[in-house]
């Protein structure tokens, strides 16, 4: 008995939630200091019945262990993105992305090409 309970837990902590994003790609919106407004309506939308056409920002927190690279390999820095970048954005934690929680941190930021 126990041991199933424990396997039961043990599956239940590593698959997560099902309605939780790790990654996603986004356009680049605007650029502040330590963040990067992105769309994430798709993102919020994605479980959602009935929803509406309406659209969505995110907040992308970048911090000094955010990793910002470009799809070659090769580093960036967060002021050589521009609006429009087409990006692909890795959360420090899966999170459920929602109309009331759209803020998260950037575990790695990746420049798609053109």
């Amino acid at each position: 008995m126990k041991l199933k309970l424990f396997i039961g837990l043990l599956l239940l902590l590593t698959t997560g939630c099902a309605g939780d994003v790790t990654v996603f790609e986004s356009a680049v919106y605007s650029l502040e200091d330590d963040r990067i407004a992105v769309d994430c309506s798709d993102e919020v939308n994605r479980n959602r019945k009935n929803h509406t056409d309406e659209g969505y920002h995110c907040e992308a927190l970048v911090t000094e262990a955010t990793s910002l690279k470009e799809s070659g390999g090769g580093t960036i820095k967060l002021e050589e993105l521009k609006d429009g970048d087409l990006i692909r954005i890795t959360l420090r934690k899966p999170l459920n992305i929602s109309k009331n929680h759209r803020s998260f941190a950037a575990k790695e930021i990746l420049l798609l090409d053109p």
